[in-house]
C-alpha cells in the first residue's frame, strides 16, 4: 500500500458540516509532498499547495481547489498524535521487514521551538537504512527516561538488538526489551558506579591481542586508533542478577594521535544480553548506534532546519516533525546517488522527478 492509502485509515476527527472542504488525507498529502520539496512552515505548504495545485489534483480529490493557511494549522494542532504515529509505523512496518531491522536505535531530540517548556521527541531508527520507525514525545530533555518504555512498546523488538545511551541503561529497560524478544546494547556510566567499576576492573586486564582493532580519522583529520574488547565469562560480576539476560560486557578504547601533541586515549563501556558478541560485532554495533545521529537528529537539524521552526502549539509540533520524518523516509528510500539536500531541491525544481516520487506516495485519483 501507498503511504496515501495508510494516510486515508487515519479517523475523521472534524465535524462535518457545510464549511467541510478538504478531505484529511488530501491535507496530510500535500504537507508532506511540500516538505519533500523544501517547505518548512504552514505558510511555504499552502504556497506549495497552490502552485503545483495542477499536478496535486491528478493524485488527489482536492474537491474545492488546495486548502488555505489557517486549515493546515487547524488540522495539524488538532490530529490526534497517537494515531498519526500510529499511522506511520504501519507504513514502515510495511516499507521495512522486521528481519531488517536487526539493529534498533532509540535516542532523544529536543524540539528547541515549541515553547517554554520545549518537547523532547524520543525517535527509533533501524540502524542499517537509517530509516524511523517512531516517536513518543516527553516534556523536556529531563522526561525522556520516562517516554523511552512507551516507544519501546511500540516496536517489534524480537530478534533484534536496541542500543540506547547511558540515560537508559536501568534494570527495568533492559528487562522491557528482553521481555519483549530483543537483546540491549546499554551504554555504561557512573549512574550504574557498581557495574562500572567492576567493568572497569576486569575488562582493563584484558591482553591486547584479544581486542578488534581499527583506524579512522576525526572531522579535523586527526587519526584515531580504536579498539574493542568483550568479556563474556561474567561470573565475577557481582550486579548481573540485576540485569535480565547480562551476556557480555564491552569496553572500546579510543585514542587520538593529533601531530604535535601527546596522544589522548580515553574508554567507553557497554553491557548487552546478546551471547557470545565478539570485539568485531561490537565494534559494528557500537558505531552502528549513531545512526540515530547521523541519518535522523543531524538531518531533522541541518538539512530540514528543525531547530528554528518556532511553534508553539505543541501538539502541531509533534504532528510536523512526524512528517519531516516520513520525508526524510521517502527520500531515503529513492535509490538517486544525490544528498538529501539536493533531492530536495531537486523535487521543487524537476516536476517530472517529483510526479515519479508521487508515486511512492500517491495512488493515481480515479
Amino acid at each position: 500500500m501507498s503511504l496515501q492509502t495508510h494516510l486515508a485509515a487515519l479517523p475523521e476527527f472534524r465535524r462535518q458540516n457545510k464549511n467541510f472542504r478538504h478531505y484529511l488525507v488530501d491535507i496530510l498529502a500535500i504537507s508532506v509532498l511540500a516538505t519533500l520539496c523544501g517547505a518548512d512552515d504552514f505558510e511555504e505548504i499552502t504556497l506549495f499547495g497552490q502552485q503545483k495545485y495542477a499536478l496535486l489534483r491528478r493524485y488527489l480529490a482536492l474537491p474545492h481547489g488546495p486548502p488555505a493557511v489557517d486549515t493546515y494549522r487547524r488540522v495539524f494542532e488538532r490530529l490526534d498524535v497517537a494515531r498519526f504515529n500510529a499511522c506511520f509505523m504501519a507504513w514502515m512496518q510495511e516499507v521495512l521487514p522486521a528481519e531488517e531491522a536487526n539493529h534498533i536505535c532509540i535516542d532523544g531530540k529536543t524540539l528547541r521551538g515549541s515553547g517554554q517548556k520545549p518537547l523532547h521527541v524520543v525517535s527509533a531508527v533501524a540502524s542499517a537504512s537509517g530509516l524511523s520507525l517512531a516517536q513518543v514525545t516527553g516534556q523536556g530533555k529531563g522526561q525522556e527516561l520516562g517516554a523511552v518504555p512507551d516507544l519501546l512498546a511500540l516496536l517489534d523488538l524480537r530478534g533484534a538488538l536496541v542500543s540506547l545511551d547511558a540515560l537508559s541503561c536501568q534494570p527495568a529497560v533492559a528487562q522491557q526489551i528482553v521481555a519483549q524478544g530483543g537483546d540491549y546494547l546499554l551504554g555504561l556510566k557512573a549512574n550504574q558506579p557498581t557495574l562500572l567499576a567492576e567493568a572497569e576492573r576486569g575488562l582493563l586486564k584484558l591482553p591486547e591481542a584479544q581486542a578488534f582493532t581499527r583506524w579512522a580519522y576525526a572531522a579535523d583529520r586527526t587519526p584515531l586508533h580504536y579498539q574493542v574488547w568483550t568479556q563474556t565469562d561474567l561470573r565475577w560480576v557481582d550486579e548481573a542478577g540485576r540485569w535480565p539476560g547480562l551476556a557480555t560486557l564491552i569496553r572500546v578504547q579510543t585514542t587520538s594521535q593529533p601531530t604535535a601533541c601527546a596522544p589522548v586515549c580515553y574508554q567507553r563501556y557497554y553491557l548487552s544480553s546478546r551471547a557470545g558478541l565478539t570485539p568485531a560485532q561490537a565494534d559494528g554495533f557500537v558505531r552502528g548506534h549513531w545512526a540515530i545521529e547521523n541519518a535522523l537528529h543531524w538531518q531533522l537539524d541541518v538539512t530540514f532546519g528543525e531547530d528554528d521552526h518556532h511553534l508553539r502549539a505543541q501538539q502541531a509540533a509533534q504532528n510536523l516533525t512526524l512528517v519531516r520524518k516520513m520525508a526524510l523516509n521517502l527520500l531515503k528510500q529513492d535509490p538517486t546517488k544525490r544528498s538529501i539536500k539536493n533531492k530536495r531541491k531537486r523535487l521543487a525544481w524537476d516536476e517530472p522527478f517529483l510526479e515519479r516520487l508521487l508515486a511512492a506516495l500517491c495512488t493515481p485519483a480515479a
